[in-house]
């Protein structure tokens, strides 16, 4: 019989059945280093982003608070050192060096005194004339009292004023050192000009009236802080884990050529 079709074309084979793939779109597979690597690089850079996002929120508003609440003493003129040796010596004799005070007083001061307010003068001129008023009181609770008030009443809390208040300061402290500390008003004069000192700049002292910061500094730098040492843990334990393989390949390297050396020696055997 023919194997024409009524037509006349030849009868068509029965199609073989395609291969079947030898996996059906990687199912079963295990995933390659790519694709381990994926999250892991997206968990790292979403620690860094937080990291430098929160710290920077944190850096700025402490910078803000530093800059008003805990600022650094400014540099003031040399002379103010030398000018701080001769006020700590007690005042033996009487004032010979005529000085104006800010009144318009004429006041008269030792040689060592002259030089302090001369020193004053060189930061600023109203200081040197409320120093000299200050140095030309006698009684010492009064003595101390005026030399409180420059840094209390006369120098402004602005930080344009810095320099100005910090030489105050140190020349002030060191008129009250020679004072007698039984005598009333004296030691409290003192306590009160370094407590001021403190509470404009950032000392060692504490100050009780200084607010602390402000909540913003923590809420965002204690997530940093965490996410920063979480950075850290990750890059040592990679790091750690770098030097494993590497120290195991090192052994297997020298376990395979020790192997070839034995093999080579036994055929020359």
């Amino acid at each position: 019989m023919s194997s024409r079709e009524p037509s006349g074309e030849p009868a068509s084979r029965p199609s073989e059945p395609a291969d079947a793939p030898a996996s059906v779109s990687g199912r079963g597979a295990a995933p390659g280093p790519a694709a381990r690597r994926g999250p892991r690089a997206r968990t790292l850079a979403a620690l860094v982003a937080l990291t430098l996002s929160l710290g920077a929120v944190a850096g700025v508003a402490a910078q803000r608070y530093i800059a008003v609440h805990l600022r650094a003493p400014p540099k003031v003129p040399a002379c103010v050192r030398g000018a701080r040796v001769t006020l700590r010596k007690p005042v033996t004799a009487s004032g010979s060096e005529p000085r104006q005070t800010v009144s318009g007083e004429t006041v008269y001061l030792t040689p060592g005194e002259d030089l302090a307010v001369a020193c004053a003068f060189q930061v600023d001129e109203r200081l040197a004339r409320h120093l000299a008023g200050a140095l030309a009181e006698h009684e010492p609770a009064r003595r101390a009292a005026r030399l409180l008030e420059i840094v209390r009443d006369h120098i402004p809390a602005d930080p344009a004023h810095d320099r100005t208040a910090a030489a105050a300061y140190m020349m002030a402290a060191a008129a009250m050192r020679p004072l007698p500390v039984e005598v009333p008003g004296v030691s409290a004069a003192a306590e009160e000009l370094e407590q001021r000192h403190a509470c404009r700049f950032g000392t060692r002292r504490v100050c009780p009236t200084r607010p602390p910061p402000p909540p913003i500094v923590w809420i965002a730098g204690v997530p940093a802080a965490l996410s920063a040492l979480s950075l850290v843990w990750i890059g040592l334990a990679a790091g750690a884990a770098r030097y494993g393989r590497w120290r195991a390949s090192r052994r297997r390297r020298s376990r395979g050529a020790l192997e070839d050396r034995g093999a080579r020696a036994a055929r020359l055997s």
